[in-house]
């Protein structure tokens, strides 16, 4: 590793350095929240209003003018969401002037009396990603980021918790910038709602990101810079159990809490939060499934509980200091713990005929007691240096280590007649994860440019240890099966290189990149001994357009290739018995899925928000499917495979906006084309399937008189077909409804989640697959009408707001 850090700093340590004279330089930042202000139009006036020039202010919020000639001027600054900025200035030849921090203030501004309130800008787009404020969705607050990402525009959550944007599961998860070796619920379900501030979408990333995640990347952004100072906030929240009698066997527990604080003193930046968060949810489910097999046809249909019982809680730390003007030290740390039990008692009425006569053969009443248990505690170290070597040239070292335990087991019986044991199962396993990334950059600014080169390493490493013991006679006489039973050792290693190019225009933001990178997997199952390598060096290139149209219109195209990588999950070809009907498998020489991805799109600023249009189109080779074949006459077996290819087209539209001065909307549409081909497992048959499918993510809310407000959130996901069959529509409303107290010190809010819409089928979906040896359907039922409680307090000024007077005799005698 120490050869490669060396090598790239001689490549670094050879490039030019350029001095420039005559420069204009500043930084564009946010009024309210301090963070920079990506892409804002930068443009310099005569005196008789003629532009002169203009540029686009990078993601930092840097911007720079090179040769400004002599003489007096104007400096125009805006963005959609923010008022026009005008800055009078004078320049003398070869002068180099740098205007520091340059605020903007939020377009929406109200004055009472000498109070002066601020709202950011709950939506921001730029060649690269939309910037969505995570207070305007009030329906997640107490919850988790999670809750913030599945009412984006184009997002979409289904039933078993998997987050999609546009359509794609495979997404990439930052934390203030951050990646992650943790699949994105994992990630997403650790940090509080109310430790976000922002969250990006960042749809056609760079090529000095991973190229990992299909869908593109999500940044969940914690860091809030506040005046210098210190203030916290801390959030409490409680739940009553399940309203709907689930047929459960224990009663709901919901209740949590986090802190959040933030410190700022001269070239210190502080800021943290711990949480707790418990979450249960009661459920049932509803299958039938068939197998045949020769001339025997199994019956199988169930029903009966499935319910969560799970807590998360963690820790968070972020700080920075600037031992000068030209080097800062950035340190993040992570460390949460996560549990879930899945509870599936399930009642099975098995039935075999033999289809050529329609003669029953067998029939079989059974209960299937099963409990699948994940936990785990995670642990994440982030370290990162930026030496700025002049103006012109800077260079940023980071490193970034991942530690995940994770474990856990399911326990899964027959018992036939509530009585005689059919069979019993025990799956214990271990799967902890080591990671490590470390990267070194070069930036190097020329005139309106910006040239970014570097290196990176990415090495995780994966020891699994998975057990089946099993037992016909009860479960204290359970014997370890070999064939189910092994050690999987997993190894990735990537080297990446990469160039991005940034150019600003007139009112033109042009992005070019590519990255290079080798490829490195070895599977070794420890058990038999065998291996599984596989190695590829592959190019990412990427474009990224942004151009102002005039009239507050802005046009933006962008293209990239991308990759979704297995994870070991989907490669462990280690059996485990799920609970009774299925038996669970990976494939060790499943195929990464290559993805080339191309967009465009059009954002209008209107005088209370704004408006955006996007048309994408991507192609998918080897698309990853998780699709069932027979095992036995009751067990299908799920397992992971490539298809072919597969394709989506499509368009999404959204927007926000102030529809009264006390009622605004949110809200997004996005539908798609989707079609997906190829053979799979042992199927001779080729299988296609396509269709339309769509989401709709909506919210109204509307602040009411005496500091109350109360909304509505709709989140909606059409059907959807898959390489085997289909996935039911998803949908979940959601009501609050707040009062503030002392002056916003402290927000009171209740909850109505998964509001039950008579036969609408909220909080359900139906998964169904088929063959033409099988056919499986379960729906899923869960919980609705959940009522929550919250509690917000702000106790910096809630300690303003009690401050007692002082006596100023007792003071003076004192």
């Amino acid at each position: 590793m120490h050869r490669y850090i060396v090598l790239f700093s001689l490549f670094c340590a050879s490039l030019p350095l350029q001095a420039q004279n005559g420069k204009l330089s500043g930084t564009v930042k946010d009024a309210i929240s301090q963070s920079p202000v990506s892409y804002a139009s930068v443009a310099i006036v005569d005196t008789n209003h003629n532009v002169l020039d203009g540029v686009i202010s990078d993601s930092l919020g840097y911007f720079q003018f090179s040769d400004v000639k002599n003489g007096t001027y104007r400096l125009l600054i805006k963005f959609i969401g923010y008022n026009q900025k005008k800055i009078d200035f004078k320049m003398s030849r070869n002068q180099n002037v740098n205007l520091g921090t340059l605020l903007l203030a939020p377009a929406a501004t109200e004055i009472e009396q000498i109070n002066v309130t601020g709202k950011a800008a709950p939506q921001r787009h730029s060649s690269d990603r939309q910037v969505y404020r995570s207070d305007q969705y009030k329906n997640a607050v107490g919850g988790t980021a999670l809750d913030i990402i599945k009412n984006l525009p184009a997002a979409s959550l289904d039933a078993q918790g998997n987050i999609s944007i546009r359509g794609n599961a495979g997404i990439l998860v930052l934390i203030n910038g951050k990646p992650s070796f943790l699949d994105p619920a994992t990630i997403l379900s650790q940090i509080a709602a109310n430790d976000v501030s922002e969250v990006e979408y960042i749809s056609s990333p760079t090529a000095q990101f991973d190229p990992d995640g299909k869908g593109g990347m999500i940044n969940i952004k914690t860091n809030r810079k506040p005046d210098t100072g210190f203030s916290w906030v801390l959030n409490l929240q409680g739940g009553l159990p399940s309203i709907d009698d689930y047929n459960n066997k224990e009663r709901q527990q919901r209740y949590g809490g986090d802190i959040a604080f933030q410190y700022r003193q001269n070239k210190l930046e502080l800021n943290g939060s711990a949480n707790y968060l418990r979450n249960d949810n009661a459920g049932l489910r509803d299958g039938d499934v068939y197998t045949i097999i020769g001339d025997r046809q199994t019956f199988f249909p169930s029903t009966g509980e499935r319910s969560f019982d799970k807590y998360n809680y963690g820790l968070r730390l972020n700080g920075s200091y600037a031992f000068s003007e030209k080097q800062t030290l950035s340190l993040g740390v992570l460390a949460s713990r996560r549990f879930q039990d899945r509870v599936a008692d399930i009642h099975y009425t098995n039935r075999t005929i033999q289809p050529s006569t329609g003669q029953q053969i067998s029939s079989v009443n059974y209960f299937n007691p099963n409990l699948q248990n994940k936990q785990g505690e995670f642990y994440l170290l982030d370290l990162a240096y930026q030496y700025k070597i002049n103006p012109t040239h800077a260079i940023q070292v980071n490193g970034i280590y991942e530690y995940a335990n994770i474990y856990g087991s399911t326990k899964n019986g027959n018992i036939e007649n509530g009585a005689d044991t059919v069979q019993w199962t025990y799956n214990p396993y271990k799967n902890p994860l080591q990671g490590l990334r470390l990267s070194l950059q070069h930036q190097w600014k020329i005139g309106k440019a910006v040239w970014v080169t570097g290196y990176q390493l990415r090495h995780d490493s994966q020891k699994g240890d998975f057990a089946y013991y099993e037992s016909n006679t009860g479960i204290t006489n359970l014997v370890l099966n070999p064939e189910f039973t092994g050690k999987l050792n997993a190894t990735n290693i990537i080297h990446a290189l990469y160039s991005q190019y940034d150019k600003t225009f007139h009112k033109t933001q042009l992005s070019l990149g590519l990255r290079y990178e080798y490829y490195q997997r070895d599977l070794l199952l420890l058990n038999t001994g065998q291996q599984f390598p596989y190695a590829i060096h592959q190019l990412y290139p990427t474009l990224n357009l942004m151009h102002d149209l005039g009239s507050d219109w802005s046009w933006k195209l962008a293209a990239a290739r991308r990759v979704q990588r297995n994870n070991n999950f989907e490669l462990n070809p280690i059996p485990e018995r799920e609970h009774s009907e299925t038996l669970e498998q990976g494939d060790p020489e499943l195929l990464p899925e290559f993805v080339t991805n191309a967009e465009t799109g059009l954002v209008k600023k209107i005088n209370t928000g704004s408006l955006f249009v996007n048309a994408y189109y991507q192609h998918s080779k080897n698309p990853i499917q998780r699709v069932n074949a027979v095992y036995a006459d009751t067990i299908l077996h799920r397992v992971f495979t490539n298809a072919d290819y597969a394709s989506r087209w499509g368009m999404e539209v959204g927007g926000n906006g102030e529809l009264t001065r006390w009622l605004s909307l949110n809200g997004g549409l996005n539908i798609y084309n989707y079609k997906i081909a190829g053979q799979v497992l042992d199927y001779q048959e080729t299988r296609e399937n396509q269709d339309w499918v769509y989401s709709v993510n909506t919210g109204i809310q509307a602040n009411l008189a005496n500091n109350w407000s109360m909304g509505l959130q709709v989140n909606y996901l059409s059907e959807r077909p898959t390489v085997q069959g289909v996935d039911s529509r998803f949908v979940t409303p959601h009501f609050n409804l707040s009062k503030s107290f002392m002056r916003g010190a402290m927000t009171a809010q209740i909850q109505w989640q998964n509001i039950e819409l008579g036969k609408w089928g909220v909080n359900e979906q139906r998964i169904s697959t088929q063959a033409h040896d099988f056919y499986t359907t379960t729906n899923y039922v869960y919980e609705k009408n959940i009522l929550l409680i919250n509690l917000k307090l702000n106790l910096q000024r809630l300690n303003e707001v009690f401050k007692l007077p002082k006596s100023e005799f007792g003071e003076k005698e004192f």
